[in-house]
């Protein structure tokens, strides 16, 4: 899933299972900003920026706040969380550049006219080196 650089999203993270038998819904987890860790662009994991706790929505989906700052970074942004009890879980999104998101999810999103265009000089290019060769 692709993000935009230096928004603040909202997201359901989970299920977080029982680590013992690995099925058994855990719902009520007390999962504090410091225990969501986030990694960007393949650097370190950190704590999340955004300081709310996530709270359980259901089966097992807990509801994760990221800030701009969480976002900040173009790359992979990789969210983890490993809370005793509960099996690791974690969720990988892509941070792109505004200008490439609105161009692809933006309300006026421009990028099937963009790529016709380019299409058009390369069409004009390929007319052109074939007349010199």
């Amino acid at each position: 899933m692709f993000l935009k650089q230096s928004t603040a999203y909202t997201f359901r993270m989970g299920p977080f299972l029982d680590d013992t038998d690995g099925k058994t819904v855990e719902d009520g987890l007390t999962i504090q900003d410091s225990h969501i860790r986030v990694s960007k662009a393949g650097a370190n994991f950190i704590d999340k920026n955004e300081t709310s706790n996530s709270g359980h929505d259901e089966f097992g989906y807990y509801v994760v706040v990221l800030n701009t700052t969480d976002t900040n970074t173009v790359g992979e942004l990789l969210i983890a969380c490993h809370f005793s009890g509960a099996l690791p879980v974690f969720k990988t999104f892509q941070v792109v550049e505004e200008a490439i998101y609105d161009a692809i999810y933006g309300g006026s999103a421009d990028l099937i006219t963009k790529v016709d265009a380019i299409d058009t000089v390369v069409d004009a290019i390929l007319v052109d080196t074939a007349v010199i060769g």
